[in-house]
């Protein structure tokens, strides 16, 4: 057998540079550590294996979050695809199959979601079922797992865990594959910090927002049978639960943008479900109220949009532009069973829907082709001024992220 090759490692002050980075911009919305206990980490574990190759991903996923790069202090440059491809030359230092510890979890969610960003589904669906799999071999989906850690031990394998729920459910919904973890086990405690690019808060009503619908409710989205769990009482109850936040969170920062369209995607995948309901369908739809219940979403997402700056939407990858390409998509369907007035109404916000949609920076052309061609099948004029924001990469299947 040859032997693995070993990379030289990456140098300490470049990986802080990246903690830093995570630190002002991405702990918010994927909280795993804060910057000064990674950067405690990089001190005392540097020539620890698997601490090591954890936070070089961690500086990876930045890096491809950003849409960064940074230098060296040789002059070297350094992107998060770089990272990425060094750390999976690597995988047999990091995952030698002998347990299932903390940061090989995490590893694995970071690089989960760099192929995200590089629009590689299929790559990061199944980084993100290894990070899964390790973590139900460790046992952090019981809460007995829990009982005897320490509270900031606690803390960490919560957020982790929850970072893993989600990826799973927004997986289900795009590549229709059904999900393993459940809500068996407390979110995370809200911690009191001074430093509100440390706030927990909006985190925290994102996982609200994802498990507020049960699993039952993401494995019929994947498999497009909705089981008896899923009624029109308790589809309409997430829409009830949803359509207010629970938390007054720091407006216009990127924590803020990810649970406001996670919200509004949900309550349209809630409506969307129930079209997929025998027997539901029919009578659903002929009451006016409900058929209005996309332009409602709609309208709700256009109000958070305003005065939003264009980079909150970027760095959350391709999850932003696919939930809301969800909302419009939900808008076509009804559309024209409106009477005049209300169908002009429809109309109105759907076009103003497109128009955000079309601003956006898109990862997957099969998604828009369809869309596009639902809309003309509706005999709906698309408001296209100009060729979509395709990503360089962009591949043909469904490119996405939580």
């Amino acid at each position: 057998m040859t032997a693995p090759v070993v990379c030289k490692k990456v140098p300490k002050n470049l990986i802080d540079q990246c903690l830093r980075l995570y630190h002002d911009n991405l702990y918010v919305i994927w909280p795993m550590l804060c910057y000064d206990d990674l950067h405690k980490l990089l001190d005392e574990k540097y020539d620890d294996c698997y601490a090591y190759w954890f936070l070089v991903s961690l500086s990876a996923a930045t890096l491809s979050d950003l849409q960064a790069e940074i230098k060296s202090e040789e002059g070297v440059s350094f992107t998060g695809r770089q990272l990425c491809s060094l750390c999976m030359l690597s995988r047999q230092f990091f995952d030698d199959l002998s347990n299932s510890d903390i940061f090989r979890i995490m590893t694995y969610y970071c690089l989960h979601r760099c192929y995200a960003q590089f629009a590689d589904t299929r790559t990061s669906y199944r980084l993100s079922c290894e990070a899964v799999g390790l973590i139900k071999i460790a046992g952090f989906h019981r809460e007995e797992t829990y009982e005897f850690l320490p509270f900031s031990e606690q803390q960490l394998r919560r957020k982790v865990y929850y970072l893993l729920l989600m990826t799973e459910r927004y997986y289900a919904v795009y590549i229709k594959c059904v999900t393993s973890l459940d809500a068996t086990i407390a979110p995370p405690l809200p911690e009191i910090v001074t430093d509100p690019r440390l706030s927990l808060d909006s985190f925290l009503e994102v996982i609200r927002v994802f498990t507020v619908p049960g699993k039952c409710f993401y494995d019929a989205l994947a498999t497009n049978c909705a089981n008896d769990s899923c009624t029109e009482d308790s589809l309409k109850r997430i829409w009830n639960e949803l359509h207010t936040t629970s938390l007054d969170i720091e407006p216009w920062s990127y924590g803020y943008i990810d649970f406001l369209f996670s919200r509004h995607w949900v309550r349209t995948l809630a409506w969307k479900l129930v079209l997929q309901m025998k027997g539901m369908r029919m009578n659903f739809l002929s009451n006016t109220s409900n058929t209005h219940i996309p332009v409602e979403i709609a309208r709700d997402m256009l109000g958070d949009t305003f005065l939003t700056p264009k980079n909150l939407y970027d760095v959350h990858g391709p999850g932003i532009p696919m939930k809301a390409l969800e909302i419009a998509n939900a808008l076509v369907d009804v559309v024209n069973k409106y009477d005049h007035n209300m169908k002009l109404d429809a109309w109105n916000v759907l076009y103003d829907v497109s128009k955000f949609v079309f601003s956006l920076k898109h990862c997957n052309n099969k998604m828009i082709d369809r869309f596009s061609t639902k809309c003309q099948g509706a005999l709906i004029t698309l408001p296209i001024s100009k060729p979509l924001q395709l990503n360089d990469k962009s591949k043909d299947e469904d490119d996405i992220i939580p």
